[in-house]
């Protein structure tokens, strides 16, 4: 995978950077890449596959049903069994559908992953996702395809005008080019174009820092790209939560349109510390 540097998405990224909106700071950033089998690829897919073999063949955390059941026949069937302490009923000591944990027969472990096995798209995405946090020491060969739920294109783009709603008149430029710019890069109408959003909050490394985050992918199979567009906002430092003055008033309520500036000496006195007259201040 390689990263494809393009003007317009360079400008974008330069405006739409930290914008306060909606009493916070709003970023929102496209990066696009190719989508090759190169040497990059093909070790994604061969850790990813690696990955998924060995949960695969994990030993369950808590004893399977179908290990429980065996010296626990139910009286007069001798085909049923019942698991201790449990209401769930095995018949022919076969576990139910669901069972937490890796494999249930130690003696068959599943077969292992291939790297053939892995959807490409996952192999671009997590490829992409590396080369934009790779320096801050992520790695995303743990993901599955699970965690990448497929969007409607005209759906994210009303999610994002509604977001840009409040955005400054500056920001308008790029505001009013942001689709254009994704559309001459991937969503030609008569190529096709996938669009996924990457949902693992707990591998997202915004998560921590940002108040929402949205990851969002391009794919455009034909052409062999995929835009990303990440949005996340943070908190404003400048500004309280609620919006309000120091004093708790409204902006240009009563007579004296300043008096949010205005200090209140009781107040200050009472807030000191308990030392004011021996230190004298």
């Amino acid at each position: 995978m390689k990263y494809i540097p393009l003007a317009s998405f360079e400008t974008i990224n330069s405006l739409l950077h930290a914008v306060e909106a909606q009493g916070c700071l709003i970023t929102i950033r496209l990066e696009a890449f190719t989508c090759r089998h190169t040497r990059e690829e093909r070790q994604i897919a061969a850790d990813l596959a690696q990955y998924q073999t060995e949960v695969q063949r994990t030993p369950p955390l808590s004893p399977s049903p179908a290990l429980m059941l065996q010296s626990h026949p139910s009286e007069g069937s001798p085909g049923l069994w019942r698991s201790p302490g449990l209401s769930l009923d095995v018949v022919g000591g076969v576990p139910p559908p669901l069972v937490l944990g890796g494999s249930v027969y130690p003696d068959e472990p599943p077969p292992a992953v291939a790297p053939e096995d892995i959807d490409a798209r996952l192999v671009f995405f997590v490829a992409a996702l590396n080369g934009m946090y790779c320096r801050d020491g992520y790695d995303f060969a743990v993901l599955t395809e699970r965690d990448f739920v497929s969007h409607d294109a005209e759906m994210v783009r009303a999610e994002l005008e509604l977001t840009m709603q409040g955005f400054p008149e500056s920001c308008q430029p790029a505001v009013r080019g942001l689709w254009n710019a994704i559309r001459s890069q991937v969503l030609d109408p008569a190529q096709g174009c996938e669009v996924y959003e990457f949902c693992c909050p707990s591998c997202d490394p915004l998560a921590a820092t940002s108040i929402f985050s949205h990851h969002y992918f391009f794919y455009n199979k034909t052409r062999k790209v995929v835009v990303v567009l990440v949005e996340y906002a943070e908190g404003n430092r400048y500004r309280g939560d609620d919006g309000s003055s120091p004093l708790g008033e409204e902006w240009g309520v009563g007579d004296n349109m300043d008096g949010r500036f205005e200090r209140d000496l009781d107040l200050d006195y009472n807030c000191v510390g308990k030392n004011r007259e021996f230190y004298g201040y």
